[in-house]
């Protein structure tokens, strides 16, 4: 008999994938799922098929926030509001043409609560 072993959820060529940029992120995401795993699944299906079109609950921060690092690269920062404290911090990353993926949303920051620097 074989282990069971989960299935990840497989992506469409124009969808993105998802990386953590930290180890605190990964655990913030862990920390968000528990608090909201609804709104968490709305949030993957989200970030995964539309990082970038702006609504209420998804925009580019202000001000010294809304640019990054990563990697040595600089990119316009993303939160997306999964509850009315929750929030995530992203990156978006296009992928060249004939990629797998559209690119990758890089999480940043997983918080199940509101950020300070925002407040």
């Amino acid at each position: 008999m074989s282990k069971r072993q989960d299935v990840p959820r497989p992506l469409k060529r124009c969808e993105y994938e998802l990386a953590f940029v930290t180890s605190e992120a990964q655990k913030g995401w862990i920390d968000c799922l528990a608090a909201a795993r609804n709104a968490m699944v709305d949030a993957w299906d989200t970030l995964t098929r539309a990082p970038e079109v702006q609504s209420p609950r998804l925009y580019s921060l202000k001000g010294e926030l809304r640019y990054g690092t990563y990697q040595g690269r600089t990119y316009e920062r993303y939160q997306y509001k999964f509850t009315d404290g929750g929030r995530l911090w992203y990156f978006v990353e296009h992928a060249p043409k004939g990629s797998k993926t559209a690119g990758r949303v890089l999480l940043e920051r997983c918080l199940p609560g509101h950020p300070k620097e925002t407040e």
